[in-house]
């Protein structure tokens, strides 16, 4: 039967592993299973998201969804409206406390119309308004990466959002993630370009790339910077330092935090030329997509006008060059 197991962590760090250990798409049985640590449980965004949408999916295959292990180590799933959102029963037995300010609980978004007020919550709950440089470049991200799956992935339950605000420990970051199981990247762009259709590794490399996918003139994008939404994104967590994964298939891609501000000067169009990015290969993979970013915030301020800057610098069609220099 399809099973899900949540090891005592997933994040960005060490996403490769929880991907590679899982073979969540199996069409055996009349059950699936979503398998908790029994001792810890620490999920980030993208975690959360995955398992969202993966939930839902089993849901419409028919599969009676059974969660394994819960407690009071699941309270933040809980919280993150993970269980509500795939009909599972739970309680807790905790106060529920405040999330204003650190995190967005999990939201499923089926229409475009949903995509605003998922960007207003965003910017209320994680208190941002002090702050209109990563202000900006949340909101681009999420309106980015909902739109996409909302354009391309044909996801009947559409995508499946959250994010956090992490100010205690560590870099001060905004972790957002976007999950669905759609058709996925290759089955997508492989309908136009050929290169995409070869392998997963391929199609996530051309989705990165701007110019490739397309996109339509008005709040989400402009003719100047049509696909260029993935692109942005990675610039955006590139330019602050933070994490950017995409997976769709049975590839990964991970572009890892920057260790000196040298080291966030420069950014490759091409994603496999970016000196600190991972490429994965899965046996099994992931049925959709799957896109993640973290934005730091404490390095956005170090810049005069971030989002303005990256933006900016995004190539024209008739202007593209093998590398762009933020300086």
């Amino acid at each position: 039967m399809p099973r899900l197991v949540i090891p005592n962590s997933v994040a960005l760090h060490n996403i490769r592993a929880f991907v590679a250990n899982n073979r969540p798409f199996t069409t055996q049985g009349s059950k699936a299973a979503l398998e908790f640590n029994p001792r810890w449980v620490h999920m980030e965004p993208v975690a959360l998201a995955m398992v969202a949408a993966w939930g839902a999916w089993a849901r419409r295959q028919g599969f009676q969804l059974v969660a394994e292990n819960l407690g009071r180590k699941t309270a933040y799933a809980g919280r993150m409206r993970l269980f509500q959102l795939l009909g599972v029963d739970f309680d807790p037995g905790l106060m529920e406390r405040e999330e204003a300010g650190r995190f967005v609980p999990l939201t499923q978004v089926t229409r475009s119309a949903e995509v605003s007020g998922v960007i207003a919550d965003i910017s209320a709950l994680l208190h941002l308004h002090q702050d209109p440089e990563t202000l900006s470049a949340v909101q681009y991200c999420v309106s980015e990466l909902l739109r996409n799956v909302l354009e391309h992935a044909g996801s009947p339950e559409g995508a499946f959002v959250c994010a956090h605000r992490y100010t205690e420990r560590g870099p001060h970051r905004v972790t957002i993630a976007v999950a669905d199981c759609g058709r996925g990247i290759a089955a997508h762009l492989g309908r136009v370009h050929a290169e995409a259709a070869r392998n997963d590794s391929a199609a996530l490399s051309l989705a990165m790339k701007p110019g490739v996918t397309g996109a339509p003139p008005g709040v989400y994008g402009t003719p100047d910077n049509a696909g260029a939404g993935l692109f942005i994104t990675r610039s955006i967590a590139k330019g602050s330092g933070g994490y950017f994964f995409l997976l769709s298939g049975r590839a990964g891609y991970r572009l890892r935090r920057g260790l000196t501000d040298d080291a966030m000067t420069e950014l490759f169009l091409d994603p496999l030329a970016e000196p600190r990015h991972d490429l994965y290969e899965f046996e099994h993979g992931w049925q959709g997509t799957v896109v993640s970013v973290e934005i730091r915030t404490e390095k956005i301020a170090d810049y005069d006008g971030f989002f303005r800057w990256i933006f900016e610098r995004v190539p024209r069609r008739e202007t593209m060059r093998d590398r762009i220099r933020f300086t």
